[in-house]
């Protein structure tokens, strides 16, 4: 049996009396490429969140590499440094040029000292074709070129699994293309990954499997063909029957 990433049991989020999410149990085992699909206001972002702790659950176990994270004595600091996170919208240091954006992590955490992050760093960028723009700021990169060196920065770490929330949503369409291209060479790199996306067609081509959720529950689990295809069950064939 593969090595278990991710064994989420019973996860309950609440936000005051509304419940986003609803006794999710699921496992994600190293080198899966998942991708979180349903309808916006779903639970997929919530359910991403609690994943790396950015929303604390209200009940439930969310246990990584054999350690439950929900437990209070976890050294949070440490977790993340195994869990990367790409957001919808880059999250980049406006202050900092674009090899300080993804330097300052492992510096700061002691991962790695500042020649070794350095040379990592220049190698990613050189990796996605942007070595060139080392020394730009953000606001000087294109949306697509900032959201593939957010993805870098997470790599930079030497993560366990990466974690993506809608991660081309922001972009003008032109710029989707160079952004999937290089989340489908992370994931046939063996990179386990966790997507939430609306990007059927993508999700299709490169998912190992599908999580699909409505109204903050685990509706279906399967392979792409089971899922977008092939579903008995009526709510999802409506959904992709309006996105494909």
């Amino acid at each position: 049996m593969s090595e278990i990433i991710f064994e989420i049991k019973n996860l309950v989020k609440k936000f005051n009396d509304f419940t986003a999410l609803n006794n999710i149990n699921t496992v994600i085992k190293k080198g899966e490429v998942v991708f979180v699909v349903g309808p916006s206001g779903s639970g997929k972002s919530t359910f991403l969140r609690c994943l790396n702790l950015l929303e604390q659950p209200t009940s439930g176990q969310i246990i990584f590499e054999g350690k439950d994270i929900t437990a209070k004595q976890i050294p949070l600091n440490k977790f993340r440094r195994q869990v990367g996170m790409v957001f919808q919208h880059f999250n980049l240091f406006p202050n900092m040029n674009i090899l300080k954006n993804i330097t300052i992590a492992p510096v700061l955490t002691h991962s790695m000292g500042p020649l070794k992050a350095s040379n990592k760093a220049k190698e990613l960028l050189k990796r996605i074709g942007l070595y060139e723009k080392r020394k730009a700021y953000p606001n000087q990169l294109s949306g697509g070129q900032k959201q593939r060196v957010a993805i870098v920065r997470a790599l930079a770490m030497n993560p366990d699994v990466i974690l993506f929330d809608e991660p081309t949503s922001a972009l003008d369409p032109e710029m989707v293309g160079e952004v999937l291209s290089l989340m489908k060479e992370l994931a046939e790199d063996g990179m386990t990954m966790i997507v939430v996306t609306h990007e059927i067609g993508f999700a299709a081509e490169v998912a190992k499997r599908i999580i699909f959720m409505d109204n903050g529950e685990i509706i279906a689990s399967g392979t792409p063909d089971e899922i977008i295809k092939n579903s008995a069950i009526p709510r999802i064939r409506e959904f992709f029957s309006k996105v494909l």
